[in-house]
């Protein structure tokens, strides 16, 4: 491959010099592997290597369901889809700042342990964390919950003895949320005696959208008797301790007998500035060769930042097809301009509330569940070959 060709003269997917163009992604969430499907029906000749770090992506909008069916079956590995797309799978974690950046728009190389990787062009889609994890008994953080199985989490805290279970659900965000109704239904089948509390530092629940989102949610734990507990933040200690602080100081210890769940969202490190194309900026250097998508990117204009599978999956596929005409003979990119269209949330089984089309349009229970069951059903059919995407 001629690494170093330029691409002024050429189709969307060959090198000046006939070659194939390369394209390196890191990251396999949703932004990567909707980039990377975009890239595979629209260039068919194209040689796409994704790095990731994990053997297998995780369908994360439906984690919460693991509470009650295996972690297995929202995981999917980069072999299987490897082998159904056609691209090179490197597993290995790759770390990124803005001199290693500058290095591989000059260079076009991308140095992994055991080799070098030439691309033409670059797409980091590294997502966000959830921060550093806290290791104790019974406590269990975002990446924690990829990692374990929620069911078997929750049967081994019920068998072990005493007459009330406690649960501590830290973060009212939609991930909480959704963990909060998923884990009442479960442990109401099982006849269990339980205690649940979802802690938010907030003092009303889903404060970012419209009121009638969250007084829906509210009145749902009202009825299922989860308690909600306003004004608490988290904080730990370098001694692995953990507290629960409220806003007016009030400080409880978390102990160990009790199931804790921190739920308190992700944040991207580092989050990447990119045009309204997605090639990353560095101050006032736009980086031509090397885009951005997911969560860990924010895109200047007027399309949707938010961090939602939603966003990540349109800056993926804008991002794939701005690779390709920056590969084209015009080198002219397009504005990204996808304004989210609704959001729902799962509220247990055949419930849920969202909003379609404009925030103030609000459904609710069984029409909202199956709406997020079909938005659902067309990732599914994504990632098994079937683009039904519009745009």
């Amino acid at each position: 491959m001629n690494s170093t060709a330029t691409h002024n003269t050429i189709d969307s997917s060959e090198t000046q010099g006939g070659q194939p163009i390369h394209v390196v992604i890191v990251g396999g969430g949703y932004a990567g592997l909707s980039a990377l499907i975009t890239l595979r029906k629209a260039a068919p000749d194209a040689r796409i290597t994704l790095i990731d770090p994990k053997p297998w992506h995780l369908i994360i909008t439906r984690l919460h369901e693991t509470i009650h069916r295996p972690l297995e079956s929202i995981r999917i590995s980069y072999e299987t889809l490897a082998e159904r797309f056609q691209f090179d799978h490197r597993q290995y974690a790759v770390d990124i700042d803005e001199n290693r950046l500058k290095d591989w728009q000059d260079q076009r190389t991308i140095k992994l342990d055991t080799e070098t990787l030439h691309f033409d062009f670059l797409l980091i889609a590294t997502g966000a964390s959830s921060g550093m994890p806290l290791r104790r008994p019974n406590f269990y953080d975002l990446t924690a919950l990829t990692l374990n199985s929620g069911a078997e989490i929750l049967e081994r805290f019920v068998s072990n003895g005493g007459p009330e279970k406690t649960i501590n659900l830290i973060g009212g965000g939609p991930t909480g949320i959704q963990f909060a109704l998923e884990i009442d239904h479960v442990l109401k089948a099982m006849h269990a005696d339980f205690r649940l509390n979802v802690y938010d530092a907030h003092v009303k629940l889903l404060g970012q959208f419209p009121h009638a989102f969250g007084d829906y949610v509210e009145q749902r734990m009202i009825e299922k008797r989860i308690a909600f507990m306003p004004e608490w933040h988290f904080e730990s200690s370098a001694e692995q301790m953990a507290y629960l602080v409220h806003k007016q100081g009030e400080r409880h210890n978390i102990p160990d007998s009790q199931l804790t769940l921190l739920l308190t969202g992700k944040k991207p490190q580092p989050l990447w500035h990119a045009n309204s194309s997605g090639q990353i900026r560095l101050g006032k250097q736009t980086l031509t060769r090397i885009f951005t998508a997911g969560d860990c990117s924010h895109y200047d204009m007027m399309g949707s930042n938010s961090m939602t599978a939603q966003s990540a999956l349109r800056k993926g596929r804008a991002a794939a097809k701005n690779i390709l005409l920056e590969a084209g003979l015009t080198r002219f990119c397009l504005p990204y301009m996808h304004r989210d269209i609704g959001y729902v949330l799962s509220l247990g089984p055949s419930d849920a509330v969202g909003w379609v089309g404009n925030p103030g349009n609000i459904v609710k229970g069984v029409p909202a569940y199956l709406i997020k069951e079909t938005t659902e059903m067309q990732y599914d059919l994504l990632l098994s070959g079937v683009d039904s995407y519009i745009g």
